[in-house]
């Protein structure tokens, strides 16, 4: 199947997806339905012309377009491939796409393209300047766009800026190593700049580290990327945000976008147009260093506040100026036409099948080819005349800037230009769509159409500036949005002359006259509310309404004094007869040391228990014994102590004995029999007695006790509740007193707000707003709604609050500083009894109520006394304790004799055991052993003599 090629200036991908929507359209049953009814409308209408005019031609034609339209421009498929002329290496093949859309499209397409091609071919001009690959004035707006490059670098711009003031402008104005005018029309201006700078002066870094002229121009050369070329990224991004072409394409992916071929365009630009040699590196260097240059100087001179400042300002305005309008035409005609080529060509093939079913009825179907065709021809147009306009624009700029060289002198210059050029090229770019459709239908009069239309506007521009010179209507910065005005009739004379109106940060405005006086108008700053806070009146109105609450409190506390002195009397009178109170005051003290009875008897038994066990004989025999050895204290010393009060006692016991039993007894014998008995006893009847003695004595012994108890009683219930009611009888007179006076006072404060009421009247209404929107959250309805009746109340009740809060305070302290002068013609508050007299009456009663206690003779001094009984116990326990710490001395030495007797009795029984084991040790002169011996040879012989081996 053969191939077809279809040229586009832009947009590969997207003609691509068009180009399968309609191959897929035809191959789809959607298609076949669609042929089938234009098929049925087409034999309808040829039908009716062969009736209406039995002409066979009719049928002829009919036929003939029906079998070129179904069988060859619908039938027919034809493989397309798609070239992008803003992306060459991308190829976009389509399949199956109907020969009436392959065929023309390709045909046409290729044509123009070639044509635009062999313009290129024949003006020779580099990449960057070629229409067809770069796109129009794509080489003007990349070395326009570079005249704005800056440094990238925050840092090393603002310590370039520094250099500028400390360095070059010291270098020009002091050292004199160059002048303004070297500077200027410099070249090459970072070599004369970096060239022997100052080792005195200097800047700060970002550290605040101070470095020399000479250490600065270092580190901005080794730190920017700038200035060495290392990094070519941020003037890339910078081109690529403000121009078109390859580097920025509307539709499909971009290509070219890359720093070599950045570089390499920038370099082709700034040769031809400049008629130079220079790098890129070399003229982003330059540009960037006079761009930091201009920056610095106008700064300087600027902040120096010299004439130079409006230099500053102007240069601005005109950069800004110009660079609008450059963007407006750039957008226009460079952006915006192209991008339409693109379009309207592929709406034109997206339609194919609509026109084509319209291409189907006989009588349409020559003017549906025929116009489809011119259509594609007409865009066509558009690329050759583009490249024509560009190659015109770009001979006219090589013109204008041949051998300009660019300096700072030369700067606005060449930038004016550039956009000068961008302004008549987009301008003359909107004359392509009327000339192409010329060259397609009749060149002649549409030219003149496109003539009558540029000059038109070329005349429109100018009246309108003309008319403006001449009548000196001039406006500059006026804005007019959404003014509606109607119904208006004012013809009244005004004039007014030499004020100067300023309006304030509070909506105030301030007006200065001719004469040099200030008027302030604080009618915008004030608030219109529902209710009016007039100082002098809400201020006495308030005061006369405290003054009666505060006369009205006076009046409740006087009769509450009248009550409390008739109920205190009547108190009084009941005290001599009814008495109720008491006062009881107790205090003790128990110490003690032994044991109760309890514990003593069940010692007496447990001893009792224990003796009869071990003697074997009964509990009663074995209790008579031991209470007899109790009575009678064998071996055995003892002391006993024993003192006591009523609220302190105390006992300390101590008994030691000891007793010994020991016995040996032998016998003899003759007899077979040969027995030995040897016995040795220790019991523990002294420890069993020692024990029963103890519970004995816990049984019988008697605590002596000391103690003291008194009560006293004193009445005093009714004298209590006469205090507390002379008391509330004072508090009653006191707020009496106070209210009173503060009624007074604020009676003298009302008059004198009226009297002064030329000094205190102030319009409260905005601060009263101000509390409002501080105070509540519904703020804007209290200020604003009239119709609410809670509303209403709310919003009395804040301004009362705020009466209180911000008028009173400064009335009272006004007040408080002329009260000498006040009150003089008032009258005094009437007089009440004073607060002697109820002092008076209070002595006077307690000592009628002391007398009443000393007839009932109730006693003053129960605590003494109980304190006096307290300090005796104390001292007989203390006199008990030494007692039985000198009976303790006395135990202790009787137990150590008693133990030493214990242990001389005790050798003196081990000693008669030993003696009578030896006394023991033979019979009739023969040892044990051999006595045992020989009864043992007599058993076995049978004999009866004794004492013969």
């Amino acid at each position: 199947m053969a191939v077809d090629t279809i040229y586009t200036v832009a947009g590969g991908a997207w003609f691509q997806d068009t180009l399968n929507g309609v191959a897929a359209f035809f191959n789809s049953r959607a298609g076949d339905s669609l042929i089938a009814m234009a098929t049925a409308v087409s034999v309808i209408v040829g039908a009716a012309t062969y009736i209406r005019t039995r002409n066979i031609m009719d049928l002829v034609k009919w036929a003939g377009f029906y079998v070129l339209v179904i069988a060859v421009l619908v039938g027919d498929k034809r493989n397309v491939q798609i070239i992008d002329l803003s992306e060459p290496a991308a190829i976009y093949q389509v399949d199956n796409v109907p020969t009436g859309l392959a065929a023309p499209a390709s045909l046409i397409t290729r044509i123009g393209a070639g044509m635009a091609q062999v313009y290129d071919f024949v003006f020779a001009r580099p990449d960057a300047l070629t229409y067809s690959k770069t796109g129009m004035l794509f080489g003007a707006q990349l070395a326009a766009g570079s005249s704005d490059f800056r440094f990238s670098e925050p840092e090393i711009q603002r310590m370039f800026s520094d250099y500028v003031h400390n360095c070059v402008v010291g270098d020009i104005m002091l050292n004199n190593k160059y002048s303004i005018g070297d500077l200027m029309n410099s070249t090459d201006p970072y070599a004369l700049i970096f060239s022997k700078p100052s080792p005195l002066r200097g800047l700060y870094d970002k550290n605040r580290n101070f470095l020399t002229c000479e250490q600065a121009i270092t580190k901005i050369n080794t730190d920017s990327s700038d200035i060495s070329g290392r990094n070519m990224s941020p003037f890339l991004q910078q081109v690529l945000n403000r121009m078109h072409g390859f580097t920025n394409q509307v539709f499909g992916p971009t290509n070219g976008a890359s720093t070599a071929l950045f570089t390499e365009m920038l370099g082709d630009s700034y040769n031809y147009f400049h008629g130079n040699s220079m790098t890129s590196t070399e003229i982003i260097r330059k540009n960037v260093v006079m761009n930091g240059l201009r920056s610095g100087l106008e700064s300087f001179s600027a902040q120096n506040g010299d004439t130079a400042g409006l230099v500053n300002t102007a240069t601005q305005t005109s950069m800004a100026k110009m660079r609008l309008s450059q963007a407006t035409s750039a957008s226009i005609a460079a952006n915006t036409l192209p991008v339409m080529h693109s379009v309207l060509l592929g709406m034109t093939m997206a339609l194919f099948p609509v026109l084509i079913v319209l291409a189907v009825v006989s009588s349409l179907s020559w003017t549906i080819i025929k116009g489809y065709i011119y259509t594609i021809a007409y865009l066509q147009m558009w690329p050759i005349l583009f490249s024509i306009l560009n190659h015109a624009m770009n001979f006219y700029l090589q013109g204008k800037l041949n051998g300009t060289a660019v300096t700072l002198a030369t700067f606005d210059q060449v930038q004016n230009t550039y956009s000068d050029i961008g302004t008549t090229a987009g301008w003359l770019a909107l004359s392509i769509p009327f000339i192409a459709w010329g060259m397609v239908k009749g060149l002649g009069q549409v030219v003149s159409q496109a003539g009558n239309y540029l000059g038109q506007t070329l005349q429109s521009a100018s009246t309108q500036s003309s008319s403006q010179a001449i009548d000196g209507n001039w406006s500059y910065n006026n804005m007019t949005t959404g003014n509606v005005q109607g119904n208006k009739w004012d013809t009244n004379y005004s004039h007014r002359e030499g004020h100067m109106t300023s309006q304030l940060e509070s909506g105030a405005t301030r007006t200065l006259t001719s004469s040099g006086q200030n008027v302030f108008d604080t009618t915008g700053a004030m608030s219109k509310l529902p209710v009016s806070l007039n100082g002098a009146e809400v201020t006495s109105s308030s005061l006369t309404q405290q003054a009666r609450e505060s006369e009205q409190r006076a009046q409740t506390a006087l009769s509450g004094y009248q009550s409390g002195r008739a109920s205190s009397w009547m108190q009084l009178q009941q005290f001599a007869s009814q008495r109720g109170n008491s006062d009881s005051l107790v205090q003790g003290f128990d110490q003690s040391t032994g044991s109760n009875a309890s514990s003593g008897i069940n010692k007496m038994l447990s001893a009792t228990k224990t003796l009869a066990q071990t003697l074997g004989i009964s509990e009663t025999e074995a209790y008579n014994r031991l209470l007899d050895k109790s009575s009678r204290g064998t071996v055995s010393t003892g002391t006993k102590a024993s003192a006591g009060a009523k609220f302190f006692g105390t006992g300390v016991e101590a008994h030691v004995g000891a007793e010994l039993t020991g016995s040996s007894g032998s016998s003899h014998g003759t007899s077979e029999t040969n027995t030995q008995t040897k016995d040795v006893r220790s019991d523990r009847t002294s420890q069993l007695a020692q024990d029963f003695r103890e519970g004995l004595d816990i049984v019988k012994s008697s605590r002596v006790n000391a103690g003291g108890s008194h009560t006293d009683a004193a009445s005093s219930n009714k004298l209590e509740q006469l205090s507390a009611t002379l008391t509330d009888t004072q508090n009653s007179y006191q707020q009496y007193s106070d209210s009173m006076t503060r009624s007074h006072e604020y009676s003298e404060m009302a008059a004198y707000v009226q009297s002064n009421s030329a000094q205190i009247n102030s319009n409260f209404d905005q601060q009263f707003a101000n509390y409002v929107m501080q105070k509540s959250g519904n703020a804007e309805a209290i200020l604003s709604d009239t119709s609410s009746s809670e509303v209403a109340a709310e919003r009395q009740k804040l301004a009362q609050s705020f009466v209180q809060d911000k008028v009173l305070p400064q009335i009272q302290a006004e007040y408080h500083g002329h009260k000498a002068n006040l009150g003089s013609g008032m009258s005094n508050v009437a007089g009440v009894p004073g607060e002697d007299s109820i002092t008076n009456n209070w002595n006077t009663n307690s000592d009628a109520i002391r007398d009443h206690e000393n007839n009932a003779f109730i006693k003053e001094n129960v605590p003494q006394i109980v304190e006096q009984r307290y300090v005796n116990s104390n001292r007989r326990l203390s006199d008990s304790g030494q007692d039985i710490a000198d009976s303790k001395e006395a135990i202790v030495k009787s137990r150590d004799e008693l133990q030493s007797q214990h242990q001389k009795t005790l050798d003196k029984h081990t000693q008669g055991i030993a003696n009578e084991k030896t006394s023991q040790k033979s019979l009739a002169g023969i040892d044990n052993d051999e006595l045992t011996k020989m009864a043992q040879d007599a058993q076995e012989r049978g004999s009866t003599y004794y004492g013969k081996k």
